[in-house]
């Protein structure tokens, strides 16, 4: 077991193209205003519009290039005003789907996965109807197909808890397909489906486990292939580059595991946390990882684990540098943020601290080719661009020719 120091090395800029933000809009009905917070965000799969959802539940639709709101989402038969609080809709998550550029899904507590084509935005197009015992969804997937979608329930009573799943080539509206039972004991506060297998799902749950299913199988019992122990509550989970999967806890412990159907490979394969106090005391030394890192606590909220294959057009520089290195957005309550590269080899991580024109915590964040897009308490929509991809935009737009006025005058 090899422990990393906290003083990991910062790079430079003459080393790293830096990320600065280009565009930043408010979710908020004015500046001065503390009415909305914005908790989650999802990218369509063209990349040319983003999805962000609000306290109060809102879902506001965005131009991913100008950030321009484009629209609000709304719905004919359920109430999204939260001044009654009886009969109103809370939304818990959002997700694009994977093919449709069009698709949005959302988990409510009204027992209920929501869809719209965001082309008709005041009235969703499908409702997904719940489990018979009316649970709340606090998460919502679909699978690389669009065929099959994936809900985390709430926990309800003392051992009432499912992944519930729908074939949406069943007709309107869509009946509940079958569920999950067995694997979690608390609230599924996290589902994705692989991007690259349409059959392989994680799940992750505050009871502190990471479930790998394979759902083409019969039965849970045989769906699921690994159960992997974050040690504490889970709040995100997915799958990340170089076949593995990984677990971000509420204390903001992170762990990295293999897929690998080799046994011999199925492990830990990097983990750490903001606290160096918590990984010491909660992990048994057998089940420790390759490597164990003790991040710097000025940035002690981990966001996320930036999962996108094509995260090196982000960063390019910095993932030269690094081999299997897996990047972690990590922010503090006023909003500061970096990036830390973490890997499974010897390497201490890399620090890139950004300039962010955040106040407050942020909440969630995706990536598109050269482009990151960031969501916080403060009601801001950010766009970051990596320098490269803006100098690259900057010298075509020298190359191209001008347009001269022609003189139309007759020379007499």
């Amino acid at each position: 077991m090899k422990i990393k120091p906290t003083n990991s090395r910062s790079s430079n800029s003459s080393s790293t193209a830096s990320l600065v933000y280009t565009n930043k809009v408010s979710v908020r009905s004015s500046l001065e205003s503390n009415d909305c917070y914005a908790i989650d965000l999802s990218l369509n799969s063209t990349g040319n519009h983003i999805a962000v959802l609000t306290i109060p539940s809102t879902i506001q639709l965005f131009d991913a290039a100008t950030l321009k709101q484009l629209s609000s989402l709304s719905s004919t038969s359920n109430n999204f005003d939260s001044a009654d609080s009886t009969s109103s809709i809370t939304i818990s998550a959002i997700q694009y789907a994977y093919v449709s550029p069009h698709t949005l899904l959302a988990s409510t507590n009204k027992n209920l996965v929501l869809l719209w084509d965001t082309r008709t935005p005041q009235q969703e197009t499908v409702q997904l109807n719940g489990c018979a015992d009316e649970h709340n969804f606090l998460s919502v997937t679909s699978n690389s197909e669009d065929l099959l979608v994936a809900a985390g329930t709430e926990l309800k009573g003392e051992e009432n808890v499912a992944v519930a799943f729908w074939d949406l080539r069943a007709p309107i509206n869509r009946q509940l397909l079958g569920y999950y039972t067995e694997s979690h004991s608390d609230d599924i506060i996290h589902v994705e489906f692989d991007r690259t297998n349409s059959k392989k799902l994680v799940s992750g749950s505050t009871d502190g486990l990471v479930c790998l299913y394979d759902v083409g199988k019969s039965t849970e019992e045989d769906a699921l292939e690994q159960v992997y122990n974050a040690n504490g509550p889970v709040a995100k989970c997915g799958f990340a580059q170089y076949n593995t999967v990984y677990g971000i806890t509420a204390s903001n412990a992170f762990y990295v595991w293999s897929t690998s159907d080799d046994e011999q490979q199925q492990q830990t394969l990097v983990q750490g946390d903001t606290d160096s106090d918590i990984l010491s005391k909660e992990i048994p030394l057998e089940t420790s990882s390759k490597v164990i890192h003790h991040l710097p606590s000025t940035h002690s909220t981990i966001v996320d684990l930036l999962t996108d294959n094509k995260i090196n057009n982000l960063l390019p520089s910095a993932f030269h540098e690094t081999k299997s290195s897996w990047p972690l957005l990590m922010c503090d309550h006023m909003g500061k943020i970096n990036i830390t590269l973490v890997s499974s080899e010897q390497s201490e991580p890399i620090i890139l601290s950004l300039h962010s024109p955040h106040s407050e915590t942020i909440r969630a964040a995706t990536t598109y080719q050269s482009s990151l897009y960031s969501c916080s308490d403060d009601g801001q929509l950010v766009r970051w661009q990596s320098s490269s991809a803006i100098d690259d935009h900057d010298d075509n737009k020298k190359q191209a020719p001008s347009k001269k006025k022609s003189n139309n005058r007759k020379p007499y």
